[in-house]
């Protein structure tokens, strides 16, 4: 899971959104099917296809972007020579913990190179992009996709094809697809009731990255809020195709990154999002000049292909092999929430002073979700006007919420009074992280804690932001406006033992 947590890392999703999304970790399917292990595809090799000149770089090279091309059927296959590949009884590299290394099989010095659909990749550098945030629905789980599991999604379920001839020989996955070297890891997304929703497949390989989404029934989610971009449409086996591409930086180390993308719906009513960044292949894609953009393109036109030929299977996958237990409830008074015994400790016997009591406009809300293994919580909220009052009450179970706690003898790491706004140019680096909201042991937390953690209410007023980690591992968060440090105290002290 670690490496699906770098890979999200890298999308633009809010903070909130990504924490709750990597937290739903659910152990994989327990069937595992023995499998002979093959060589990685090593060579270089120089080709001429119909859509321009291209090259499979021996080690990773920057890659994605597009230009209009001529039809796809003006391409032809071309013998191209030099794809020499390692025998199964030559030194493997160990398979990685969590993933797998896809490997090619290729005796031959000869393979017939694939024709590759001409798709317009748009470019959108200067499009902005606005984040935004997804929640899931109540149930909600997801399970490890395994080696099998993902070769199914593109053998079908008649599986490999037997190759007599090694010009045709596939290795673990379609050697059309260009995703030898990568590391490949998936999930698949299923409701409450073990139905299956969508998933994703991503791959790594040095600078060079590509994720994968599908979707039953429509395209995939997205994290970014786009503009209409005027989407220039192509068409490949009777199927529209929306591609992309963008040139920049992406993620701040000084070298250039290109991204490609497309989307689309098959015929069997799933929708496809494949984008990538960087490709190990150079190409002048489409008559473009740019080498690196022209070989990102051909990566994502390579896969556009492989799908709409070969097509995408989920049959498999339809149906989770289990379903967690989970349990979604709403609540609309104090008096409800508490009836949850197990939370009622932790939460106030009567309503925040000054919210009780407020005859304005004045809301409540209460909710707790569990669900197996992933996350044991109660969440309840108080709003008047612009001021909220939020206390959330997390168990152990699953993880999810940070227990790392700040030394009450260091109130460098707790105190706001010390610092001016904004934080991230006072605070001191080895402080920074968790500033906003820091987690207190129960049996360290006392008035004077409480008012370190005053800072200015956006709209007037006072805020205080802290958690508190019992010695149970129950975690309670505090969110609150309006009241004063004496007042947060008194809804905090009676939970402490």
């Amino acid at each position: 899971m670690k490496n699906y947590r770098s890979y999200m890392e890298r999308q633009e999703m809010s903070a909130a959104a990504h924490d709750r999304l990597i937290s739903l970790d659910v152990p994989s399917k327990a069937v595992r099917r023995p499998w002979a292990k093959y060589g990685a595809l090593a060579a270089c090799a120089v080709l001429i296809a119909g859509i321009g000149a291209w090259r499979l770089a021996p080690g990773s090279a920057p890659g994605p972007e597009t230009d209009p091309v001529a039809d796809a059927a003006t391409s032809t296959p071309v013998q191209t020579e030099g794809m020499a590949g390692l025998q199964p009884d030559e030194a493997q590299p160990v398979e990685p913990s969590d993933g797998f290394v896809v490997r090619s099989w290729a005796e031959s010095d000869k393979l017939t190179f694939p024709m590759v659909p001409a798709i317009v990749y748009q470019d959108v550098d200067n499009i902005p992009e606005l984040a935004a945030s997804r929640a899931f629905a109540p149930g909600a789980f997801t399970v490890e996709l395994t080696k099998e599991d993902i070769q199914d999604i593109f053998w079908g379920p008649e599986g490999k094809p037997e190759a007599e001839h090694p010009k045709i020989e596939q290795g673990d996955l379609p050697w059309t697809l260009f995703w030898d070297g990568y590391t490949v890891h998936g999930i698949a997304w299923y409701d409450g009731q073990g139905q299956f929703t969508e998933l994703s497949i991503w791959g790594e390989k040095d600078r060079a990255s590509f994720s994968l989404e599908l979707r039953l029934g429509a395209l995939p989610f997205t994290c970014l809020a786009e503009p209409d971009r005027g989407d220039e449409i192509s068409q490949f086996n009777g199927v529209e195709i929306t591609g992309w591409s963008k040139v920049y930086d992406r993620d701040g180390d000084g070298l250039t990154d290109y991204i490609c993308g497309s989307e689309f719906m098959m015929e069997n009513h799933i929708g496809v999002r494949f984008k990538n960044q960087n490709s190990s292949m150079e190409a002048e894609y489409g008559g473009g000049s740019d080498m690196n953009l022209g070989g990102s393109c051909t990566f994502n036109a390579l896969f556009v292909r492989q799908a709409l030929t070969g097509g995408l299977h989920l049959d498999h996958l339809m149906t989770a092999g289990h379903i967690p237990a989970w349990r979604d409830v709403t609540f609309d008074t104090l008096e409800q929430a508490r009836l949850e015994s197990e939370f009622a400790p932790y939460l106030p016997v009567s309503e925040p002073e000054g919210y009780g009591d407020y005859t304005g406009n004045k809301e409540f809300f209460g909710r707790l979700s569990y669900q197996e293994g992933v996350q044991n919580m109660l969440f309840v909220r108080w709003s008047r006007e612009y001021d909220t009052v939020e206390i959330d009450v997390s168990f152990p179970e699953g993880g999810g919420v940070s227990r790392e706690t700040v030394d009450i003898n260091v109130p460098e790491s707790y105190d706001t009074r010390l610092y001016e706004s904004p934080w991230c140019d006072s605070v001191p680096a080895e402080y920074q992280s968790g500033f906003y909201s820091v987690t207190f042991r129960a049996e360290d937390l006392t008035l004077d804690a409480v008012m370190a953690r005053e800072v200015p209410h956006d709209t007037g007023g006072i805020s205080f932001h802290f958690n508190v980690l019992h010695s149970n591992g129950v975690v309670v968060s505090y969110s609150c406006d309006g009241m004063t440090a004496q007042q947060v105290w008194e809804l905090v002290e009676n939970t402490l033992t």
